[in-house]
């Protein structure tokens, strides 16, 4: 899956998402799905003028965000530890405050 960026003349710029040559309306669902499945996105497409700033913005996110599944994916086979935010704690422990023992 491609992420497709297009920006009017007005300045207004619309995010839609592309497989299979089709284009749909962007889902952050649809997105980790296709993460999951590819383990990446392709490189984001991008329609009307651009800054050089924002070009450099939209990509630097796409591989941010490629960076981020797949370091989730080793994690997840107990391949390499992610060095990403960590997953909230499971189960009743959880929702007990930590307190420090004497």
């Amino acid at each position: 899956m491609k992420l497709v960026f297009r920006k009017n003349d007005q300045e207004e710029i619309t995010v839609l998402q592309s497989y299979d040559d089709n284009e749909h309306t962007f889902a952050y669902t649809d997105m980790i799905k296709s993460l999951l499945k590819e383990g990446e996105l392709e490189a984001p497409v991008l329609e009307g003028t651009f800054t050089e700033e924002e070009q450099r913005s939209i990509n630097n996110m796409v591989k941010e965000i490629n960076r981020e599944a797949k370091e989730a994916m080793k994690a997840k086979d107990g391949t390499e530890e992610s060095k990403g935010n960590p997953a909230p704690e499971q189960g009743a422990a959880a929702d007990v405050p930590k307190t420090r023992q004497r």
